[in-house]
């Protein structure tokens, strides 16, 4: 009775806050994949675990918030169709597969073009992963007219799915938001507490069975996440330096400061955008996004020294 009793109430607040109601899915003992802990969710993702280490890297998404994404989209299921036509880990339409770059409904393929749309996204919104992720589930033309708070159920759950993975998979031992401000992060900093009350993260499945539901001990502000904002939240939305590849490492230089490794390239004669992308392994749009060129014409000279990377120590 207690248990059902906590249940009612931290699904009362979490309406409350997020305007997003769970009740149907607490009812029905229905579990997200982001309820799942950080260690079963990165088995899930074992398989792909290169591949979105790879594209990570090539493109300047952390490998984490590729996971999440993937967590809230499949959970990790490659051969998933939505009613609505998207297909694969990454959920992506026809026509945006195409738009970044898929010419085949591989997983290589797949991954490579949601990873892609992703930076666009983020690029688009001065690096507020709140904007990117409702404008990846509800397109960035809804996301201009409404901001990150789009008034769909839809997408509200969707924010809270993929931020609920993304904390718990970029930091083991706390609790890490990003918002485009602090009125937002409070918001869902709150719902992501009661939604650990509902699922706590940190308990296996046989303790699952048999643990009662954590009190409200868990809401004292020592659990309270830690709050980043665009101002810091680029530096963390990097590649890991771990993931760097053996050809990155030995056709460039590099330069270390304040917890970033930023790569260099010296281009050489005859050298254009596509073998310099080729010889690093960092795509061209990134080596063209970090050096201030057009899309479409780049300019080069011999001996000028591009920035081609950068990743997290």
């Amino acid at each position: 009775m207690r248990k059902r009793l906590s249940q009612w109430i931290c699904v009362q607040f979490l309406i409350c806050v997020t305007g997003v109601s769970v009740t149907s899915n607490v009812q029905a003992g229905f579990r997200t994949c982001d309820q799942n802990s950080p260690t079963v969710i990165r088995q899930k993702a074992s398989a792909y675990q290169n591949l979105i280490n790879a594209v990570s890297l090539q493109y300047g998404v952390s490998a984490e918030l590729i996971q999440a994404v993937i967590t809230a989209e499949t959970c990790f299921r490659p051969t998933a169709v939505s009613h609505k036509g998207a297909y694969g880990l990454m959920q992506l339409m026809p026509a945006t597969a195409r738009r970044f770059g898929a010419t085949d409904k591989s997983v290589t393929h797949n991954v490579h073009a949601g990873t892609r749309y992703l930076r666009w996204l983020l690029d688009r919104y001065d690096g507020s992963i709140y904007h990117a992720v409702a404008a990846y589930n509800s397109g960035e033309g809804t996301v201009d007219r409404h901001g990150w708070n789009v008034p769909y159920q839809e997408t509200r759950r969707y924010l809270i799915q993929v931020l609920n993975a993304y904390r718990k998979l970029a930091n083991r031992n706390s609790q890490v938001l990003f918002a485009p401000n602090l009125a937002a992060a409070a918001q869902f900093q709150r719902a992501s507490l009661i939604e650990d009350q509902l699922y706590p993260a940190t308990m296996n499945p046989e303790q699952e069975a048999t643990e009662p539901m954590i009190t409200g001990k868990r809401l004292r502000s020592s659990n309270i996440e830690h709050v980043l904002t665009p101002k810091t939240v680029e530096k963390r939305l990097l590649p890991s330096c771990k993931s760097a590849s053996k050809k990155l490492s030995k056709s460039t230089s590099y330069k270390d400061k304040q917890g970033v490794r930023t790569f260099f390239y010296t281009v050489k004669d005859n050298d254009s955008i596509e073998r310099i992308s080729k010889v690093t392994g960092s795509s061209k749009i990134m080596i063209k996004r970090y050096n201030d060129m057009e899309e479409k014409r780049a300019v080069i000279k011999p001996e000028q020294v591009l920035k081609v990377s950068e990743c997290s120590l």
